[in-house]
Protein backbone atom coordinates (compact mmCIF):
# COMPACT_ATOMS: atom_id res chain seq x y z
CA UNK A 1 0.00 0.00 0.00
CA UNK A 2 2.87 2.33 -0.76
CA UNK A 3 0.85 4.59 -2.38
CA UNK A 4 -0.17 6.26 0.92
CA UNK A 5 1.51 9.53 1.37
CA UNK A 6 2.10 11.22 4.90
CA UNK A 7 2.77 14.36 4.78
CA UNK A 8 4.20 16.81 7.42
CA UNK A 9 3.49 20.89 8.27
CA UNK A 10 6.06 22.62 5.69
CA UNK A 11 8.12 24.20 8.76
CA UNK A 12 8.30 21.22 11.43
CA UNK A 13 11.59 20.32 12.07
CA UNK A 14 11.50 17.22 10.76
CA UNK A 15 10.20 17.90 7.40
CA UNK A 16 12.35 16.37 4.78
CA UNK A 17 11.45 15.06 1.33
CA UNK A 18 11.21 11.23 1.86
CA UNK A 19 7.95 12.16 3.79
CA UNK A 20 6.74 14.85 3.03
CA UNK A 21 4.51 16.37 0.25
CA UNK A 22 5.84 18.96 -1.90
CA UNK A 23 3.38 19.53 -4.22
CA UNK A 24 1.48 21.57 -1.45
CA UNK A 25 1.59 23.87 1.15
CA UNK A 26 -1.60 24.38 3.84
CA UNK A 27 -2.82 27.33 5.81
CA UNK A 28 -5.30 27.92 8.33
CA UNK A 29 -7.22 31.70 8.40
CA UNK A 30 -10.08 32.81 10.43
CA UNK A 31 -11.17 34.96 12.75
CA UNK A 32 -14.11 38.15 12.77
CA UNK A 33 -13.19 38.95 8.94
CA UNK A 34 -11.91 35.44 7.59
CA UNK A 35 -14.73 35.25 5.31
CA UNK A 36 -13.85 39.04 4.09
CA UNK A 37 -10.57 37.96 3.70
CA UNK A 38 -11.77 34.95 1.55
CA UNK A 39 -13.76 36.65 -0.52
CA UNK A 40 -11.04 39.68 -1.02
CA UNK A 41 -8.43 36.41 -1.72
CA UNK A 42 -10.26 34.01 -3.63
CA UNK A 43 -13.77 35.00 -5.16
CA UNK A 44 -17.61 36.19 -4.21
CA UNK A 45 -18.50 32.36 -4.41
CA UNK A 46 -17.18 31.52 -1.35
CA UNK A 47 -19.69 33.07 0.51
CA UNK A 48 -22.06 30.45 -0.89
CA UNK A 49 -20.01 26.83 0.46
CA UNK A 50 -21.41 25.68 3.45
CA UNK A 51 -18.80 24.34 6.01
CA UNK A 52 -16.93 21.58 4.82
CA UNK A 53 -17.38 22.20 1.13
CA UNK A 54 -14.39 23.47 -0.87
CA UNK A 55 -13.79 25.24 -4.02
CA UNK A 56 -10.70 25.15 -6.44
CA UNK A 57 -9.76 29.10 -7.24
CA UNK A 58 -6.24 30.90 -7.79
CA UNK A 59 -4.39 33.31 -5.27
CA UNK A 60 -1.98 35.50 -7.02
CA UNK A 61 -2.00 33.35 -9.89
CA UNK A 62 -1.54 29.94 -8.78
CA UNK A 63 -4.17 27.13 -8.47
CA UNK A 64 -5.46 26.73 -4.75
CA UNK A 65 -8.14 24.83 -2.98
CA UNK A 66 -9.95 26.46 -0.63
CA UNK A 67 -12.25 24.31 2.13
CA UNK A 68 -14.68 26.30 4.39
CA UNK A 69 -14.23 24.80 8.16
CA UNK A 70 -17.02 27.20 9.47
CA UNK A 71 -18.59 30.32 8.69
CA UNK A 72 -15.33 32.25 9.29
CA UNK A 73 -12.48 29.69 9.16
CA UNK A 74 -11.08 28.30 5.85
CA UNK A 75 -7.74 26.21 4.93
CA UNK A 76 -5.84 26.85 2.09
CA UNK A 77 -3.60 24.84 0.13
CA UNK A 78 -1.42 26.43 -2.30
CA UNK A 79 0.97 24.85 -4.60
CA UNK A 80 4.18 27.00 -3.49
CA UNK A 81 5.16 28.50 -0.13
CA UNK A 82 4.37 31.93 -0.85
CA UNK A 83 4.06 34.52 2.15
CA UNK A 84 0.30 33.93 2.67
CA UNK A 85 0.32 34.81 6.18
CA UNK A 86 1.44 38.88 4.70
CA UNK A 87 -0.97 38.78 2.36
CA UNK A 88 -3.73 38.39 5.45
CA UNK A 89 -1.63 40.86 7.31
CA UNK A 90 -1.49 43.18 4.95
CA UNK A 91 -5.67 43.17 4.60
CA UNK A 92 -5.36 45.19 7.89
CA UNK A 93 -8.62 43.19 9.22
CA UNK A 94 -9.60 41.06 12.42
CA UNK A 95 -8.10 37.77 10.98
CA UNK A 96 -5.10 35.43 11.95
CA UNK A 97 -2.90 33.01 9.88
CA UNK A 98 -0.99 30.33 10.01
CA UNK A 99 0.51 27.26 8.66
CA UNK A 100 -1.84 24.45 9.31
CA UNK A 101 -0.25 21.70 12.02
CA UNK A 102 -1.99 19.03 10.94
CA UNK A 103 -0.75 15.35 9.90
CA UNK A 104 -1.96 14.37 6.68
CA UNK A 105 -2.50 11.18 4.64
CA UNK A 106 -2.90 11.51 0.97
CA UNK A 107 -5.00 8.59 -0.08
CA UNK A 108 -5.64 7.35 -4.03
CA UNK A 109 -9.24 8.49 -4.57
CA UNK A 110 -10.21 4.88 -5.46
CA UNK A 111 -9.13 3.44 -2.50
CA UNK A 112 -10.04 5.92 -0.30
CA UNK A 113 -13.90 6.05 -1.44
CA UNK A 114 -14.01 2.32 -1.11
CA UNK A 115 -12.22 1.97 2.53
CA UNK A 116 -13.11 5.49 4.31
CA UNK A 117 -16.69 4.27 4.47
CA UNK A 118 -15.75 1.09 6.04
CA UNK A 119 -13.25 1.79 9.10
CA UNK A 120 -14.25 5.47 9.72
CA UNK A 121 -17.73 6.58 11.23
CA UNK A 122 -19.44 9.95 10.82
CA UNK A 123 -22.19 11.95 13.14
CA UNK A 124 -25.47 11.70 11.63
CA UNK A 125 -25.56 14.55 9.26
CA UNK A 126 -22.25 13.21 7.63
CA UNK A 127 -21.85 10.64 5.55
CA UNK A 128 -18.77 8.85 3.39
CA UNK A 129 -21.60 7.04 1.13
CA UNK A 130 -21.42 8.95 -0.82
CA UNK A 131 -17.91 11.26 -0.60
CA UNK A 132 -18.31 13.74 -3.64
CA UNK A 133 -15.53 16.09 -4.71
CA UNK A 134 -15.28 19.42 -2.65
CA UNK A 135 -16.17 18.23 -0.09
CA UNK A 136 -14.77 17.48 3.49
CA UNK A 137 -16.15 15.00 6.42
CA UNK A 138 -15.02 15.31 10.12
CA UNK A 139 -15.29 11.29 11.11
CA UNK A 140 -13.27 8.93 13.62
CA UNK A 141 -11.16 6.04 12.70
CA UNK A 142 -11.05 3.96 15.59
CA UNK A 143 -12.07 6.48 17.92
CA UNK A 144 -9.38 8.96 16.66
CA UNK A 145 -10.36 12.51 14.97
CA UNK A 146 -9.78 12.82 11.54
CA UNK A 147 -10.89 14.97 8.62
CA UNK A 148 -11.78 13.20 5.02
CA UNK A 149 -11.32 16.03 2.77
CA UNK A 150 -11.88 14.81 -1.07
CA UNK A 151 -11.05 17.95 -3.48
CA UNK A 152 -9.57 18.34 -6.72
CA UNK A 153 -5.49 19.26 -7.01
CA UNK A 154 -3.84 20.26 -10.04
CA UNK A 155 -6.91 18.86 -11.71
CA UNK A 156 -6.95 15.39 -10.45
CA UNK A 157 -9.27 14.39 -7.49
CA UNK A 158 -7.47 13.50 -4.65
CA UNK A 159 -8.54 12.29 -0.70
CA UNK A 160 -6.67 13.50 2.29
CA UNK A 161 -6.90 12.59 5.57
CA UNK A 162 -5.91 15.21 8.07
CA UNK A 163 -5.80 13.84 12.25
CA UNK A 164 -3.17 14.82 15.13
CA UNK A 165 0.39 14.05 14.97
CA UNK A 166 0.27 11.51 17.58
CA UNK A 167 -2.80 9.87 15.14
CA UNK A 168 -0.80 9.21 12.19
CA UNK A 169 0.32 5.23 12.41
CA UNK A 170 -2.42 4.21 13.70
CA UNK A 171 -4.66 5.77 10.52
CA UNK A 172 -2.35 4.75 7.89
CA UNK A 173 -2.45 1.22 9.86
CA UNK A 174 -6.08 1.36 9.93
CA UNK A 175 -6.27 1.31 6.15
CA UNK A 176 -3.52 -1.55 5.89
CA UNK A 177 -5.26 -3.73 8.20
CA UNK A 178 -8.91 -3.34 6.46
CA UNK A 179 -7.79 -5.26 3.25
Amino acid sequence: MSALKTTIAPDDAVHNSDSSATDYYLWDFAGVDGLQAAIAFFTPAINHIAPFQSLTTTFNQQPCSVLRLCENNFRVMLPTKVAFDQAIAALEINVWCKLCPAATLVIPPDLGLEQLPQIATTKPIYTLNPFPCDRAVPARIDGMAILAWHYLWQESPRIEIQTAWANIDMIRNAFFSYR
